[in-house]
């Protein structure tokens, strides 16, 4: 250990103020990325010591330098600051991939469970499986592709039309008349070129058999198709993935909840689905969802496909791409630290939404309903 060189990370401050009536410094670490403090209270010659990791003189080095430093007491410190990850070895960095240089920066901050080049090969061997390729869906997998998913399914039954030009990322004027599942799989491949994508061009409906759909191999569902309801379509898929114990992702974004964040659905965990339905049943009492409809909706299993001819007819309020956006990124955020398998990871049944009129964050509370076996058993 002591011919190894050490350095302070490059995301990590410290802040260093001395106590001169006890002799004490304070040492306080800012990781920049992830916000978080840590504080400890020693002597100036462990300051010192600390300071002294430069990148380029070995420990054994400093120690001479320094001197007044118990062997013991050395081989604690460097094991503390390595596990915290506030230092490294220079021997072996964080990252060697520059296209994830920065991300893989942040998750040796973010998940202290293992390096970050490790957390970053997880999440590149995650299969996820996106039902609904709107402004929501298709920027939640365009996150999750940027950040080096390699495994996608996509399902969705519609077209790109002129009026997607507003809100979805993707958009192509010269792709209008097209599945959209084959315009975003294109899209997607032009962020990352090691991505494998099946698409299915079709609509869900009540009979429509998921395992032909979603592979048993799949870490994640996600849920974006809000026609004829969210809430339907979410019913049928989590009663499925609680039958292949396969985690849901009901997402946000739509209706009168344009920028709102979704609910995980992993049992026993969180509130199962058919729970959390009946939150949103009690709470919504006396609502009744708006359909979104379609005249004709099985002509659009066959291809080609006409724009003009089979006149979609979209359903639900109006909206901005900025509230698509924000939507989608809120959602990644809880998405990839559940994809990045950290013990750290806290499970919460909030759902949160934010109001623009008032720039007011509010939150809503999914329960486990009693007597529920799947929750509670």
């Amino acid at each position: 250990m002591y011919n190894e060189v050490y350095k302070i990370k490059d995301t990590v401050d410290i802040f260093i103020s001395e106590n001169e009536q006890n002799s004490t410094v304070t040492l306080n670490f800012h990781i920049m990325t992830t916000r978080d403090r840590i504080e400890i209270k020693t002597n100036k010659h462990v300051a010192r010591f600390i300071a002294s990791f430069d990148g380029e003189k070995n420990l054994s080095e400093i120690v001479n330098e320094i001197g007044n430093l118990k062997s013991e007491d050395v081989t604690k410190l460097i094991e503390f600051l390595l596990n915290q990850h506030l230092i490294f070895n220079v021997a072996h960095p964080i990252h060697d991939d520059l296209r994830f240089s920065r991300q893989i920066t942040f998750w040796d901050d973010f998940v202290l469970d293992r390096p970050g080049q490790e957390t970053q090969a997880i999440l590149e061997n995650k299969k996820i499986v996106l039902f609904g390729c709107g402004a929501v869906g298709a920027k939640i997998i365009e996150i999750l592709a940027r950040a080096g998913v390699n495994h996608i399914t996509l399902i969705d039954y519609k077209i790109m039309s002129e009026a997607s030009a507003v809100r979805h990322n993707y958009y192509s004027y010269k792709r209008v008349g097209e599945p959209k599942v084959d315009v975003l799989s294109d899209f997607l491949a032009r962020i990352n070129k090691n991505i494998f994508i099946k698409k299915h061009f079709e609509k869900l409906m009540p009979d429509s058999d998921l395992s032909k759909l979603i592979p048993d191999d799949t870490d994640l569902i996600i849920n974006t198709c809000d026609e004829p309801y969210i809430g339907h379509t979410s019913l049928k898929l989590g009663r499925y993935a609680q039958s292949k114990k396969i985690p849901l992702y009901v997402a946000g974004g739509f209706d009168a909840h344009l920028m709102s964040s979704g609910e995980l659905i992993n049992p026993p965990k969180t509130p199962c689905i058919d729970c959390a339905q009946n939150t949103f049943s009690r709470a919504l009492k006396g609502w009744k969802p708006v359909y979104s409809m379609i005249e004709n909706p099985r002509s659009f299993a066959s291809t080609p496909v006409n724009v003009e001819s089979n006149n979609y007819i979209p359903g639900g309020p109006g909206g901005l791409a900025i509230m698509s956006g924000f939507s989608a990124s809120l959602c990644c955020m809880q998405l990839l630290h559940f994809l990045l398998d950290d013990t750290a990871f806290a499970y919460h049944n909030r759902r949160y939404e934010y109001l623009p009129n008032s720039g007011n964050m509010t939150q809503f509370e999914l329960a486990k309903q009693d007597g529920c076996e799947i929750c509670n058993g």
